[in-house]
Formats: C-alpha cells, structure tokens, sequence
C-alpha cells in the first residue's frame, strides 16, 4: 500500500515576510496548512505563493485570524479567500472542498468555536462575558457560533458521504479549532478559563458517528499553542504551531498516511 507524506505547519501568526524563508525546510511533496498565519490578507497570499515553491500541492485551512480583518463580514472573508487562493497554481483551498490524493482523502474545515469547549460554562455565559467585556459584540459571537455549527454538519456530512466510496479509504481531517478539550485542559492558560473555552468546538469530533467503516486516521489540528502528537481511540491527532516561537528554528512536522 503506497505511503503519503504531508509537511504540517500552523499558527505562524506573520506580520510580515521580510525574515521568512521556507529554503531547506520542506521534507514532504505536500504540505497542509492548519491556519492563523496572519491577518493580513495580501500578507496570506504573498506567504502561500512563496510556500507552494517548495510543494507539489499546498492545502489551506483558514484559522480565525485570517477573518479578522473582515469585521465579521465572513461571506465576503471566505469568497476573497477562494478568489485569492484560486490563482494560486498549487494551492487549494479546503472550505468546502473535498481532495482525494494516492487514496488518502483531505476533509477540512475552520471549525471555529462553541464558547463551551472547556466544558466548565455555557455557550451563553461565554458569549455575555465576552460581549460585556467589549472583545466582542453578541452579533459577531453569534456568527461564529453559526459557522462552528456550519462546519460540523459539513464534517458530519462529509464523513458519510466518504463511507461509500471506494477511492476514500484513509480519511484526514484538518482544522484550525482543537477537535478535544483534554488536549488544552492541563494547561491553567486554558482550563475552565474563557480562552480554553474559546479554543475549540465541543461538537466537532461528533462528526466521527458517521465513520462507520473507521477510515478516519488522523486529524490534525491548530490554535492551542503547544505541540500535540498523541494517539486516541484509535486516531492520531497532530499539531504543530508555531505560536510565539523564533521562526529560524521552526520547521514543518511530517506526517505519514
């Protein structure tokens, strides 16, 4: 059975490109890309036509950050994202999108958050926090809120669709938002604290219901700040961000499907 290898990077969180250079960093063909790279969209583009250099394919998953420049506009963040990208000649897209590569099947989604992820508060309490706090207004959290239900169903539904075709038999799931809360709740940054609950989708991993023929191996994931590699209930969840780390000594973790 023939072996895909994919180079992982997320959470660049670029201000600029005036240091960055990806030269002797790449060890994969294909590279994902797990979101938060930046906020400035001239700056995402610039940065994927670099990357998709050193790649046969790159794959793009955004991350809050990069719609944060759009003021809660999210219909026209993400139609600006699939024109920008779509003159990329090695870059796709993963909104809405599935990808069927050496059998190896590419379901991605942002995944936003539910405002409940570190299971300690309610959605409500959250977002009443947040709003009165002015991080937020209770119009844009219901947004998000909408788009994180949005992607589960998209992953529910993509996950299904999959069970039945025989060109999909290893799943790869890739989002922004961290899939399990166990995952950030050792750390005291994010346990029971509004940014744990903010981290990730408490529905999210539902979407693994459909997986009736187990073909979902790995999902990899971004956003929580600390390196993830572990194995659950038989999937192995990734992560490599690249958060507050000296970007000369940050490379790309390769994955093997």
């Amino acid at each position: 059975m023939s072996v895909t290898h994919f180079d992982l990077i997320s959470d660049l969180y670029l201000t600029t490109l005036d240091n960055f250079t990806w030269q002797y960093k790449s060890t994969s063909l294909y590279c994902i890309v797990a979101g938060n790279i930046t906020a400035d969209r001239t700056l995402l583009f610039e940065f994927l036509e670099i990357l998709q250099r050193y790649y046969n394919a790159v794959f793009f998953v955004d991350g809050d950050l990069e719609h944060s420049c759009y003021e809660g506009n999210f219909a026209a963040s993400y139609r600006n994202l699939q024109e920008g990208i779509g003159v990329l000649d090695n870059v796709l897209f993963l909104h809405e999108n599935i990808v069927i590569l050496n059998n190896v099947t590419l379901i991605g989604a942002n995944g936003w958050t539910t405002f409940d992820f570190s299971n300690t508060s309610t959605v409500n309490l959250t977002i009443d926090f947040l709003t009165k706090s002015n991080m937020l207004t209770e119009e844009y959290a219901n947004s998000i809120f909408k788009l994180a239900v949005s992607d589960q169903h998209y992953m529910y539904n993509s996950i299904e669709t999959c069970q039945g075709m025989k060109d999909c038999k290893d799943l790869l799931l890739i989002t922004n938002t961290v899939p399990v809360p166990d995952f950030i709740n050792h750390n005291a940054d994010f346990n029971g604290t509004v940014l744990g609950d903010t981290t990730g989708n408490n529905g999210i991993t539902g979407c693994l219901s459909r997986d009736k023929n187990s073909k979902v191996k790995t999902w990899i994931f971004g956003k929580f700040p600390e390196d993830i590699d572990c194995n659950k209930d038989g999937i192995r969840y990734v992560s490599n961000p690249g958060t507050e780390r000296d970007f000369s000594t940050y490379f790309p973790k390769r994955i093997e499907i």
